[in-house]
């Protein structure tokens, strides 16, 4: 069944449209509005697999409509009386144009290519949602136990497969080779990133960026900074540049409470004591960017009660109905008056205050966050 959203300005075009689908069969008309401003809405509460719309029309024409739609959007028919506007069609990518008044004949062979194409996207749903459930499954879920922290994280995908990943891992079981200076006996890894764009190509740079991590930290056991230059390099090598990620890369000595960081781009927040506030800069670019990117380090020591936060820009750059961002002083003003929590409720809490900032509008980056808390 195709679920339809008719827009003309003219109500009897509407009720003779509704009458040729409804003859048509398979077809449900799900919505109906009588203007560009007022389809906006009925298409974002509705999400419908096709439009049918009209090009002249007051205020917002439909090909302005059709151009300002956010995807992931719904097959586009123009149904209009002027021919003059075909390329104008053409350059929104629309299914197809009918002249009215719309023959039974033509509106059949439309339906049946926007069926043909819904059913190519139900495969690659299908296809999505397993790579979602790979790349689930290549997540820590529960970060491991620290003696001595509490941490957490948690991620939000706008998408069945996303950019964004995080990672927490034991490194104590390795033997130091240089130049890593010599691990202490209870040494941790942490990762968190985002791979530019979304979908399916960002979640792919993402697990490839995931796994290189680990075989440099894993198997040649590279200091954060060398660690990253050489995932930098990796990632450049198969991409030449069109493909990045932001990251933050982090050994924690939790004995002796101490962070070695490299920031790749990447934002990240240190709260001490509950109320101020110290951002760490980027210590490099993002990985893959440049062929041969320098990296530095960050020296932390986190006080008992002090939290590191690690979050990708879906957090900051969340944006709510009228287009304002979610931004950094409301999560610094949400983790001066929540951070008493435990870590897994802290990151709920900044996810739940993203989602109530976007509003209507859910569907836009991935949003992930970790928290780590030093214990008093």
């Amino acid at each position: 069944m195709i679920r339809v959203v008719l827009v003309d300005d003219e109500p009897p075009a509407r009720v003779r449209m509704r009458q040729l689908l409804d003859a048509a069969g398979g077809v449900v008309v799900v919505g109906e509005a009588g203007s560009a401003v007022e389809a906006r809405d009925v298409i974002r509460d509705t999400r419908p697999d096709l439009l049918f719309l009209d090009v002249e029309m007051p205020e917002v024409r439909g090909t302005a409509l059709a151009a300002s739609l956010p995807e992931p959007r719904p097959y586009i028919v123009f149904a209009t009386a002027f021919e003059s506007y075909a390329l104008d069609a053409i350059a929104v990518d629309a299914t197809d144009y009918l002249l009215k008044p719309v023959s039974r004949t033509k509106l059949a062979a439309t339906l049946d290519r926007v069926r043909a194409r819904l059913g190519r996207q139900s495969d690659l749903e299908r296809d999505v949602r397993a790579g979602s459930d790979v790349q689930s499954q290549m997540w820590p879920g529960a970060l491991p136990v620290v003696p001595g922290f509490d941490c957490a994280a948690a991620s939000l995908p706008a998408r069945g497969v996303g950019g964004d990943f995080y990672d927490m891992f034991a490194l104590a079981s390795l033997a130091p080779q240089a130049p890593l200076a010599p691990l202490a006996p209870c040494s941790w890894a942490l990762l968190l990133g985002d791979a530019s764009g979304k979908g399916v190509a960002a979640g792919l740079v993402a697990s490839a960026v995931q796994a290189r991590v680990h075989t440099a930290a894993r198997l040649a056991h590279l200091a954060p900074a060398a660690l990253m230059a050489a995932v930098d390099r990796d990632v450049y090598g198969t991409t030449d540049g069109a493909r990045y990620a932001t990251a933050i890369y982090a050994t924690l000595d939790a004995a002796r409470r101490q962070f070695t960081l490299v920031n790749a781009g990447h934002p990240a927040v240190l709260v001490a004591n509950g109320s101020s506030l110290v951002r760490l800069d980027a210590s490099g670019p993002a990985l893959g960017l440049i062929e041969a990117g320098r990296f530095t380090a960050h020296d932390i020591t986190l006080e008992p009660g002090a939290l590191l936060v690690a979050y990708t820009d879906g957090v900051s750059e969340a944006l709510d109905a009228a287009g304002e961002e979610f931004g950094e002083a409301r999560l610094a003003a949400l983790l001066a008056g929540q951070g008493h929590l435990p870590a897994a409720q802290l990151c709920s809490c900044i996810l739940d205050a993203v989602r109530e900032h976007r509003g209507r509008r859910q569907d836009q980056d991935d949003v992930t966050a970790m928290v780590v808390k030093a214990l008093r």
